[in-house]
């Protein structure tokens, strides 16, 4: 069904995948469409809904860490359609970045992995979920490279996550100050959260 050509086809397919998806016990069987749907996301339409079936089933599929490993080759395509789609699309990106972050194995692959617009994403006028999301992600890689502080060492690239959150990043850390007084409650304490892990 995901190689049909017909668009509502491999989407219809996607939905039903992402609703078996939810089920922990269908997710062994499940894996082997990991690969195929992380390429399909990718090549799908910008923020179409075919792309945001495939993030939706990558998000369930992401919830343990034991497909993790499956995912990696993709982390520059999710940084990618977190750079260029719209809040729906970068909300779901961000869900399946979180739950992979939140996985200490994934650490160095998210790390190295080369972002510019990231930072971006750390400003008031952004969507509260993205906003939230993008600190919760942080969060999680700043709470890993903390406990391993030798495993970050060669993530020095200009680009990379890595040098945003721990490089010589003022404008991080002025975003970061910034969003302290942001108006929103839950926003500010997610923040905080962040800040206490440096």
């Amino acid at each position: 069904m995901l190689s049909v050509p017909a668009t509502n086809v491999r989407e219809k397919a996607l939905n039903a995948l992402n609703n078996l998806s939810m089920n922990t016990k269908n997710q062994e069987e499940l894996k082997r469409y990991i690969t195929k749907i992380c390429e399909e996301t990718s090549s799908s339409p910008l923020n179409s809904e075919l792309q945001l079936a495939g993030l939706r089933f990558l998000t369930n599929m992401s919830l343990t860490n034991h497909y993790h490993h499956m995912m990696t080759s993709s982390i520059p395509r999710l940084l990618r359609l977190l750079s260029d789609g719209d809040e729906r699309t970068q909300t779901q990106v961000l869900k399946v970045l979180v739950n992979l972050s939140a996985n200490p194995a994934m650490t160095e692959h998210l790390l190295s992995a080369q972002e510019p617009f990231l930072l971006s994403l750390f400003d008031s006028c952004i969507n509260k979920e993205v906003l939230l999301r993008v600190l919760v992600f942080a969060t999680n890689l700043t709470q890993h490279m903390k406990k391993e502080e030798s495993a970050v060492a060669s993530h020095r690239s200009k680009d990379s996550i890595f040098s945003m959150l721990r490089g010589n990043s003022t404008q991080y850390a002025q975003k970061l100050a910034s969003l302290l007084h942001h108006r929103d409650t839950e926003v500010r304490e997610q923040v905080a959260k962040l800040v206490m892990q440096w």
